[in-house]
C-alpha cells in the first residue's frame, strides 16, 4: 500500500514537474518576443509588399474581370444620360446585337502608329512597347471610350431605308429609339456589310452620335470593344440593368 501511495506521489511530481518546466518555457519564448528590437526595414518592406500585392490584385480585375465607366456626352440619351456611371464585364466577352458596349474610338489609329514607330525602331509592338511610347502618341490618337449599341455584327449587312435601319433586309426593331436614322457622310456608303471580326455601332441618340456611319469611326474592330455595359450604378434613381 505504502508503496502504491509512494509511486502515485512520484508520478504526481513528475507532472507537476512538467507544467512548470512547459510554464517556464512559455514565458520565456514570450519574453524573448517581447524582447525582439522593431525592424523598420522589415516593417517598411512588408508594407511595401502589402500595397504591391494589392495593386496587382486591383489592376488585374479591371484589366480582365469588369470595370466601372461614366457615360459622356449625350448620344446614347435617353437610355444612358451624360455622367451615368456603368458596370461593364471583360472576360470572355463576345460582342452581340443589341448590347451597349465601350470601345477604344482610336483603336485603330494609335494601332497604326505604334506600328509605324516600331518599323522605324525595329521592335516589336508588343504590351511593353506600347506602354513606354505612351507619351508619344499624338493627342488626337489618345484613349478615348465611347458608349455604343451594336446594331450588326460580322457578316450582317445595315441598311438605312427611309430612316429605318434593316439588317439582312430586315427591319430592325429599336424599342429604344423612335427617330429617323439617316447615314452622316457620303464616304460611308449603304448597304453596307460588316467584315470579319468587326461590329457596326450607333448610339440611341442618333442625330447626336458620332457612330459607325461616320468614316472617322467606322466599322469597329472587335478588340476595340473594351466590355459590355451591364449595371447603372449612378445616379441612384436610375440604378439597374443596362439594356
Amino acid at each position: 500500500m505504502d508503496q502504491e501511495q509512494n509511486l502515485n506521489e512520484n508520478q504526481n511530481q513528475e507532472v507537476e514537474q512538467e507544467q512548470i518546466e512547459e510554464t517556464e518555457a512559455h514565458t520565456e519564448e514570450e519574453n524573448q518576443e517581447e524582447e525582439a528590437p522593431f525592424n523598420l526595414g522589415k516593417e517598411i518592406f512588408e508594407w511595401i509588399y502589402t500595397i504591391a500585392v494589392a495593386l496587382v490584385i486591383v489592376f488585374a480585375i479591371k484589366g480582365f474581370l469588369f470595370d466601372i465607366v461614366q457615360v459622356d456626352g449625350p448620344s446614347m440619351d435617353t437610355t444612358l444620360a451624360h455622367g451615368d456611371r456603368l458596370i461593364i464585364t471583360k472576360l470572355g466577352y463576345t460582342p452581340k446585337q443589341g448590347d451597349i458596349v465601350i470601345l477604344d474610338s482610336t483603336y485603330e489609329g494609335r494601332s497604326q502608329f505604334y506600328n509605324t514607330l516600331s518599323a522605324q525602331q525595329n521592335k516589336k509592338p508588343n504590351f511593353l512597347f506600347k506602354l513606354m511610347n505612351y507619351h508619344a502618341v499624338p493627342e488626337n490618337l489618345k484613349i478615348r471610350y465611347y458608349v455604343k449599341r451594336v446594331i450588326a455584327t460580322e457578316g450582317q449587312t445595315v441598311d438605312l431605308v427611309n430612316g429605318k435601319v434593316l439588317i439582312d433586309g430586315e427591319l430592325l426593331e429599336e424599342p429604344y429609339y423612335n427617330g429617323k436614322t439617316t447615314p452622316m457622310s457620303s464616304a460611308v456608303e449603304f448597304p453596307l456589310t460588316v467584315e470579319d471580326d468587326e461590329v457596326f455601332v450607333m448610339g440611341d441618340n442618333r442625330p447626336h452620335s458620332k457612330d459607325s456611319r461616320d468614316p472617322s469611326l467606322g466599322n469597329v474592330p472587335e478588340d476595340a470593344i473594351i466590355g459590355k455595359s451591364q449595371f447603372r450604378i449612378w445616379p441612384l434613381n436610375k440604378l439597374g440593368l443596362t439594356r
